[in-house]
């Protein structure tokens, strides 16, 4: 048991990881097109829903510290309900999966091995990200803390040096309320990486003042995040949307600036780091929900099932960035009813109710 848990720090570390999935890339251009500006209000507020998300995890932690959120379902909703509702998590999961590694994909295809196929890129990740998802959660979540501090450095020369030549600054209320709130929504697939919280519930070890901890790197995460984002709209004013790689291209922009020669390989070697760890992340989490669906098959089926699936959507369906982004904007906002909707109305649910012990 003690090999399938983790405590509060390895949990807010794949969390600050998570943080960052889709957002240093091609979100920031997206905002722009659609918000102007503004869109640094979008990634505010879609990450107060995400922390709207993680104080409902806080506390329904503390109310259940030692029972799992499948356990609630069952016991509250029935084993039908169960079954649905992790079918729509799994479904979730898988094309999170999707979007992460189809940007990730175009972005090293684009900037740096143009001449390679996809396969080459599936034979260097796959595997990988499978093993980590094979290991205990435990061996797991050591290894993204061993890997955060190297993983950390790099983030933070990312924002603190993207600041450097930014000397102009863009107009703002160049947009209406209305046009931020849809943009938000129409993007909004991009957030809501806080539900692996609750999939991973009855494997986290909390104790009182843990949320602490978590709430510290979800602000330190989602502040760098918005840091990119204003420096690459201060970088590249009104033509942001034609830039489609932010963290990549506020790094070029600047990199013979004083001598410092291609530090835009420092993005490039972080945006590597972060996809492996959140695509394992997810694809743990899959693992998690294939096995309540099918509790009978062991995790190694799971693995199976995924990279068949995983395969034929990514060669056969999405195929280049145009494709990716519509799959992002039109069709992936409605698996966000998951994150947004389904979990935090059950959580609210088992909040209000009163547990077995508090009857008696």
């Amino acid at each position: 048991m003690r090999d399938e848990s983790i405590n509060v720090w390895q949990t807010s570390i794949m969390l600050f990881l998570l943080m960052f999935a889709n957002k240093i890339l091609i979100l920031p251009s997206l905002f722009f097109n659609d918000a102007n500006v503004e869109g640094i209000l979008c990634f505010i507020i879609l990450f107060v829903l995400e922390i709207a998300l993680i104080t409902l995890f806080i506390f329904l932690k503390r109310k259940y510290p030692t029972t799992s959120f499948v356990q609630l379902i069952k016991e509250k909703f029935g084993k039908i309900t169960t079954i649905i509702i992790y079918f729509l998590i799994l479904t979730y999961f898988l094309c999170k999966l999707v979007l992460i590694y189809n940007v990730t994909y175009m972005f090293f295809k684009d900037l740096i091995y143009s001449e390679n196929s996809s396969v080459l890129f599936l034979i260097c990740l796959l595997p990988i990200i499978n093993y980590l998802a094979f290991l205990n959660l435990r061996a797991f979540g050591r290894t993204c803390q061993l890997f955060f501090p190297v993983i950390l450095i790099f983030a933070l020369f990312c924002v603190v040096v993207s600041f450097i030549g930014t000397n102009s600054v863009p107009l703002f209320y160049q947009s209406s309320f209305s046009d931020i709130i849809l943009t938000s929504l129409k993007h909004i697939s991009s957030f809501g990486d806080a539900v692996f919280l609750f999939v991973l519930m009855d494997k986290i070890e909390f104790k009182k003042g843990d949320g602490k901890k978590v709430f510290f790197f979800f602000s330190l995460a989602s502040i760098m995040v918005v840091l990119v984002a204003v420096s690459f709209y201060f970088a590249y004013t009104y033509t942001s949307f034609m830039h489609p790689y932010a963290i990549f291209e506020i790094l070029g922009n600047i990199k013979d600036y004083g001598g410092l020669g291609r530090i835009d390989v420092i993005a490039v070697i972080f945006v590597m780091f972060i996809t492996y760890f959140q695509m394992a992340i997810y694809l743990k989490c899959f693992s998690v929900c294939f096995e309540v669906l099918l509790p009978k098959l062991k995790r190694a089926y799971s693995l199976v099932v995924f990279d068949f699936l995983f395969i034929i959507i990514v060669e056969l369906i999405l195929r280049n960035l145009e494709k990716t982004i519509t799959y992002g904007e039109n069709i992936l906002p409605y698996f966000s009813i998951v994150s947004f909707v389904i979990v935090p109305l059950c959580t609210i649910f088992f909040l209000i109710i009163k547990s077995n012990k508090e009857r008696k």
